[in-house]
């Protein structure tokens, strides 16, 4: 019988181990990116050098003056970095060394974002130029405290959901995007924002939400604001569900679309879906439903 104690308090200890060690793993505390990778993928090319060949160039990435990861371009001006950035949102410094000068830039980078980078670089003006720049981000799911801020309007912003949440903001996380173009495709809900989640996206050009459900889901006291810059050139917003809602807002939500030129909020069921004390304010745009 003592045997037999023994060995179910042996089962219990193994037991208890195994759920420790699974939470530790894949558990509640984990937080930010959505599908698993934290890293950054920079696939660069260098299109010119003034006066000067392409390849054999010493490209380096630094955050907070500690090297993350160094490439040599081949010879068609092509480098690739990869790297584990300290935060969700942060500022980096690429640097390229020339046989006569080494000439670098700042620039935000996102945990888990795969990042295309195309520059010029101009040893006697002593210039570094960006001529594109798009950044194709996993889904972001930031819960508690989380921060996001991106703040680069060189840069098209676009993510993929899968068929999955886009962008998911609970607990009193914070996402701020604000890029050249921003585009959400393939979302089961393009933003989903609970209890005091903040989402703010804002494009010098076009905003596009295309979701299978809700388009905008806001409940609790969250806010979402989808609006231009304060430099827009031709901003535009597009909101699509089709399925379910254009915009749900519940609770004391409150919702903020402000273009600088057209925008379209449609959905297979409603436009917009208010309930409780929320607010949504489309300035204008139209309504569209079936």
């Amino acid at each position: 019988m003592k045997k037999f104690l023994q060995y179910k308090h042996f089962l219990l200890i193994l037991l208890l181990a195994v759920s420790y060690a699974s939470y530790g793993i894949t558990g509640c505390g984990s937080s930010g990116g959505g599908s698993g990778s934290k890293k950054v993928t920079i696939n660069g090319i260098i299109e010119d050098v003034v006066g000067g060949s392409v390849d054999d160039i010493r490209v380096t990435v630094f955050e907070n003056n500690n090297r993350k990861d160094r490439d040599t371009t081949n010879a068609a001006g092509e480098f690739k970095l990869k790297f584990k950035p300290n935060n969700e949102a942060s500022s980096i410094k690429i640097e390229f060394e020339l046989p006569t000068v080494t000439l670098s830039r700042f620039i935000t980078v996102t945990r888990g974002s795969d990042v295309d980078l195309d520059v010029v670089l101009d040893p006697v003006m002593q210039t570094l130029t960006i001529t594109g720049w798009t950044v194709d981000q996993k889904r972001l799911n930031l819960s508690r405290f989380d921060e996001l801020i991106f703040n680069e309007t060189e840069a098209t912003f676009r993510i993929d959901g899968n068929s999955r949440k886009c962008i998911q903001a609970s607990g009193e996380s914070r996402i701020e995007i604000t890029a050249e173009s921003i585009s959400l495709i393939d979302c089961s809900e393009g933003i989903s924002a609970d209890s005091f989640g903040l989402v703010i996206l804002e494009a010098l050009f076009d905003i596009n939400v295309i979701a299978n459900k809700d388009g905008i889901k806001a409940k609790d006291n969250t806010s979402v604001t989808l609006a231009m810059t304060n430099n827009a050139e031709d901003n535009n917003i597009f909101i699509t569900s089709t399925k379910e809602n254009g915009i749900r807002a519940s609770g004391a939500a409150n919702v903020l679309i402000d273009p600088q030129n057209l925008c379209t909020i449609s959905g297979a069921k409603n436009a917009i879906n208010q309930s409780g004390t929320s607010t949504v304010d489309p300035d204008g745009c139209t309504l569209v439903v079936p």
